[in-house]
């Protein structure tokens, strides 16, 4: 479902900007008549920003995806406390002792550089995770650390001199903090995408403001000069920007917020299975390629095994024929009779070429079919590897069994299951190699079952057997037997089971009655 998306159209309508600019210009007239009691309201309005900043993203932790809110909102809280001691210790208040100017300026870059320094950290964990409690404890310790420098080891450099104005050390310290937010700005920039449209741009605003009420920051000689009002309005305008990008469009649309990259991760994981499909096609290509090459083999030489004796037969009608007609007895009639066989030695073998295409080619709909007949037009067809490895073939059918399929394909599953046995009884080195296939008719259903005395498939893997690419030889491609469940349950409406008897296992085959 898209998310409702908002314009700056509709968030900056003419009463937002009317409403800012009276506000502004309200907090201009009472600095200029009240500076004490202006920097308090700027000051306050930036700690409760910073404060809900730090409130939204602590209470939503465990919904984002990386700690970079996180980051911000826990840093936040820690200018806030070092933003709320510079707001008490400033020129006109006596709320605590050793207020004034010169403690005022020193709480003020301790707390800009904090900012700065965390904002920096922070693009560092757009792709990771932070223990929140340990980070937490971190910056305020580190708060703690810096207020303690200036109120109780007295040790944090001077930033004002009553009298003579700011220090070398404040100005420095500002250049340096305008940097450090300009290298923020150039980080958010090249990392946009992470972030939901609306809050890059409110963040982007907001380190401008910072940056140039910094830069304010660098030239008055009293603290209630104007120029340090101006840096204050700059700075309530930059919070301002952050009250809008992560307070408001966390209150009001939080799944744009905390869900910004849902998007992106369903668009990238869309991406991957669509690439995984891709390979698993791949993948069943070839795997489907090698097996109609194995299988290609397997008629070659099956078609080899019925050629031989036709072509034994033919090498010494030919080499009769040869002596004969060195000898001068060769006659017109036995030289007739001799390419008559060979026409039908050639013949069957052609037929043979014939039964195997046959075997291969798809059935386009279902027909009646006799199952010892195709049985045994198929053992015709393979006896001859079968023999030349030394396993019989017994075949039992009481009766005419009639079924209804597609007998090239209910062939090669036979021819399949054939093979397998074949492998078996080769690689077990059975004595006396036997393969049984029964056809018979329990009364509702046409029934085949193949069953050799090669010991059986192992308990553990016997479930596995039709699982798709389960093999357990380094040569098979593990789609034969699931393709033949394939064949018999979704093509022909049958089942083909298995099960293990006291010689080695047997194939159940469960046909539709014709």
């Amino acid at each position: 479902m898209e998310l409702p998306m908002f314009s700056y159209r509709q968030e900056f309508n003419k009463t937002t900007i009317v409403l800012g600019v009276a506000a502004l210009t309200a907090l201009l007239l009472v600095g200029r008549v009240n500076f004490p009691f202006f920097h308090i309201i700027v000051e306050l309005f930036s700690i409760v920003v910073a404060c809900g900043i730090f409130t939204i993203s602590w209470h939503t932790r465990h919904l984002h995806e990386n700690s970079f809110i996180t980051f911000l909102g826990v840093s936040s809280l820690s200018v806030a406390i070092i933003d709320l001691l510079h707001a008490l210790t400033y020129e006109g208040l006596t709320v605590i002792p050793q207020s004034g100017a010169p403690v005022a300026t020193q709480l003020w870059i301790a707390g800009r550089f904090l900012q700065a320094t965390a904002i920096l950290l922070a693009f560092l964990f757009l792709q990771r995770r932070l223990r929140e409690t340990p980070l937490l404890v971190t910056f305020l310790s580190v708060a703690t650390l810096l207020v303690s420098t200036i109120f109780v080891w007295k040790i944090f450099p001077d930033c004002y001199v009553e009298g003579s104005g700011l220090t070398r050390f404040k100005i420095l310290s500002e250049y340096l903090i305008i940097s450090m937010f300009a290298v923020a700005l150039f980080l958010l920039r090249r990392r946009w995408k992470s972030f939901d449209s609306h809050v890059a741009h409110y963040l982007a605003a907001s380190f401008g403001f910072f940056m140039i009420s910094e830069l304010t920051f660098t030239s008055y000689v009293g603290v209630f000069d104007w120029t340090n009002q101006i840096g204050h309005i700059l700075k309530v305008t930059g919070y301002y920007c952050l009250y809008r990008g992560v307070v408001v469009i966390g209150l009001t649309r939080p799944y744009d917020l905390l869900f910004r990259r849902l998007k992106d991760i369903n668009t990238t994981l869309e991406e991957r299975v669509r690439k995984e499909v891709e390979r698993n096609r791949e993948k069943d290509a070839l795997l489907v390629q090698k097996d109609r090459q194995a299988a290609l083999g397997e008629m070659t030489g099956n078609i080899a095994h019925q050629w031989r004796q036709p072509l034994n037969a033919i090498s010494i009608i030919v080499q009769d024929l040869a002596m004969q007609e060195s000898a001068g007895s060769l006659n017109k009639e036995h030289l007739r009779e001799s390419i008559s066989r060979i026409d039908d030695l050639t013949r069957h073998m052609a037929q043979t070429i014939n039964d195997f295409r046959e075997l291969y080619q798809l059935n386009k709909e279902k027909e009646p079919f006799s199952l010892s007949q195709k049985v045994r037009q198929l053992l015709a067809l393979v006896e001859g590897s079968l023999r030349e490895q030394g396993i019989s073939v017994n075949v039992s059918a009481s009766e005419e069994v009639l079924a209804l399929g597609f007998p090239n394909q209910f062939a090669q599953v036979v021819l399949n299951l054939l093979n397998n046995s074949r492998d078996a009884l080769v690689e077990r080195k059975v004595p006396n190699p036997t393969i049984w296939i029964e056809i018979s008719n329990d009364g509702t259903s046409p029934l085949v079952t193949i069953k050799d005395n090669a010991g059986g498939i192992p308990a553990d893997i016997i479930h596995r057997v039709f699982d798709p690419y389960f093999t357990t030889r380094e040569e098979g491609t593990g789609i034969g037997l699931s393709m033949s469940r394939t064949i018999i349950e979704q093509n022909m409406s049958g089942r083909l089971t298995v099960r293990n008897e006291k010689e080695g296992a047997v194939f159940s085959l469960e046909l539709c009655p014709a």
